[in-house]
Order: structure tokens, then C-alpha cells, then sequence
């Protein structure tokens, strides 16, 4: 009874790896939008801006494979009591390895890597950590 009852939670346990895909370029492909910066939600602060303010409003990376990705990011600025809004664009392209895509950017050489857990990525570069959720 034993062996049987060890055997079935074996078997169990087996069975639901199976139900755990490992994502696919197809998977990661789309749009991937900004929900956090080092865990606090948007707009996000950025540090150091002393009296005046730089706020992230909105980021959006688009993995197009087999390599390539773009990020558009809207910045609003407040100096001075004026607020202007900027967009950047970036672009790069990236490795994709299981669980993990490492991003290269074109505009200043760094690298993040980017870990994937369902639908949402965890992106480190530069000691700071944002957090995209795949949209529909």
C-alpha cells in the first residue's frame, strides 16, 4: 500500500511539470507594458530630481523575434510649476533562453536581463528592477 501510495505521488507530481510550459519566442513576441519600478507601481518618481520632478508615466518593450525589441517610454517633467511630456524611444536587440532574455540597448550599450514568471517579466539593469506584464 505504501509502494502504491508513493508511486501515485510520483506519478502526480510527474504529471504536473508537464502543466508548466517553458515559454517560447511566440510567447514572449508582443507587447510587454511597465506595471513597477523597484516594486512601486506607476507613475514612478524618479530619484534625484530635488525640487523639481521626472516622473515614468508609461513603458511599453516590444519583442519582435528573432531578436529585436523596441521600448517607447513617456516621461513627465515638472520644473519650475511647468509640466512637459517627453517620449523616448530605444531599441536593441536580445537572447532568449527559457526563462530568461537578456536585452542589449542600442542607445547606450547596457544590458538587462529580464526574467519571465507567467505573464509578467522582471527587467534588471542598472541595480533597478521594472516589472512588464504581457498585454492581450
Amino acid at each position: 500500500m505504501k509502494r502504491l501510495s508513493l508511486l501515485l505521488i510520483w506519478l502526480s507530481l510527474g504529471c504536473s511539470s508537464y502543466d508548466l510550459a517553458t515559454p517560447t519566442e511566440e510567447f514572449i513576441a508582443g507587447k510587454w507594458e511597465l506595471t513597477a519600478v523597484n516594486g512601486a507601481s506607476l507613475p514612478y518618481a524618479v530619484p534625484g530630481a530635488g525640487l523639481n520632478k521626472q516622473q515614468i508615466v508609461e513603458d511599453v518593450v516590444t519583442i519582435t523575434p528573432p531578436n529585436t525589441f523596441t521600448e517607447v517610454t513617456t516621461l513627465q517633467d515638472t520644473r519650475d510649476g511647468q509640466v512637459t511630456t517627453q517620449t523616448i524611444t530605444d531599441s536593441g536587440t536580445y537572447e532568449f533562453n527559457s526563462y530568461v532574455v537578456t536585452f542589449h540597448f542600442a542607445s547606450d550599450g547596457s544590458i538587462g536581463a529580464g526574467t519571465l514568471t507567467g505573464r509578467t517579466m522582471k527587467i534588471v539593469t542598472s541595480g533597478i528592477s521594472f516589472t512588464y506584464r504581457k498585454q492581450e
